[in-house]
């Protein structure tokens, strides 16, 4: 029974919901205070832009997929509702999958094309000029400056290696300082990491803050709100049984004041006091003089509390509670 028990607790564990909150450069143990991306990483996690691979690393030097840089994307712009992209315009990219939402997002806001055959390659390693591309086409979508300088690119060595398709959002990255060279080299078609991808978002924070991007030419229309809904399930806990008791009646006292000479008894000092002064025979000089503060009659309070005569064991089981669980709206775009 106990081995029961205990494989049942693991289960419950295992399945409750884990707390998102802000992480910080500080948590992740290969990001040392002293590299060149810790300003990044610090912005790009407490801005809930990434989370780490794990709770204590960041993995600064593993390659950023085209899956993975659309969500950070969707996750900094301010209207973004995964429930609002469910269907998928690429083959590879299936429904449920953690990047499928953002992708979809992307496509539908005409921020990434395919890479053919209807295709996303959502695991794929993207390149620095696909990334410029990419948010060119999100500035431009925002309404952002999309303006650039002619001839900045010539200060770069390798810059007849840039793509044509990708040649005027590069001019535009580096003209915005969005993205920067290293050596003289533009590295087009280099992959980025995720250390050089924080650090495009942290040069682009103030170009992209509390950006909005609508879709062009449609509207989400709401068939359900979203709402609270109460839901039964069942939940392992600790449960008194065997205990024997009895209801007692829950009574309580206020205190009043009683004269000392007649017994008159007042509920506040005020009117003891007028009781002194109403008692007082001005011919003969007498009358009650002294008081003292005691217990009232008993008030029941219509309540009652369970008084135990044999103590209960503790026990674990399957018990029936009930909580308010939030069911995103369901629409369709017009």
């Amino acid at each position: 029974m106990k081995k029961i028990l205990a494989s049942l607790i693991f289960l419950l564990a295992c399945a409750l919901p884990v707390t998102a909150s802000a992480a910080t450069a500080s948590q992740f143990t290969d990001i040392a205070p002293d590299s060149w991306y810790y300003p990044a990483v610090e912005y790009a996690a407490s801005e809930g832009l990434f989370n780490g691979t794990s709770a204590t690393t960041f993995s600064p030097n593993n390659s950023m997929t085209r899956g993975m840089f659309v969500t950070v994307l969707a996750n900094k712009t301010t209207n973004f509702k995964a429930h609002q992209y469910a269907a998928s315009s690429f083959k590879d990219v299936k429904a449920g999958q953690w990047y499928a939402p953002a992708v979809e997002w992307a496509y539908q806001n005409k921020l990434v094309d395919g890479v053919g055959n209807g295709n996303f390659a959502p695991n794929t390693t993207a390149c620095r000029e696909q990334l410029a591309v990419i948010l060119y086409n999100y500035a431009k979508g925002c309404g952002i400056d999309i303006s650039s300088t002619k001839g900045v690119l010539g200060a770069y060595t390798d810059n007849g290696m840039i793509s044509s398709y990708a040649r005027t959002a590069m001019e535009w990255a580096v003209t915005h300082g969005v993205m920067n060279g290293d050596n003289g080299k533009l590295n087009p078609k280099g992959t980025a990491t995720r250390a050089q991808v924080a650090q495009i978002f942290y040069n682009c924070r103030d170009l992209f803050a509390d950006t909005v991007l609508e879709t062009p030419g449609k509207m989400w229309v709401v068939d359900v709100p979203g709402h609270y809904e109460t839901i039964e399930r069942l939940e392992l806990q600790p449960v008194v049984v065997g205990e024997i008791g009895h209801w007692e009646d829950v009574w309580y006292t206020e205190w009043v004041y009683r004269c000392n000479n007649c017994g008159f008894v007042a509920p506040t000092v005020e009117a003891i006091n007028q009781h002194m002064s109403d008692s007082i025979d001005w011919e003969t000089m007498t009358g009650c003089g002294t008081y003292t503060m005691v217990s009232g009659e008993p008030i029941y309070t219509g309540e009652k509390y369970w008084v135990v005569d044999v103590p209960g064991r503790t026990e674990l089981k399957m018990v029936t509670v009930t909580e308010q669980v939030w069911v995103d709206e369901v629409g369709h775009w017009e």
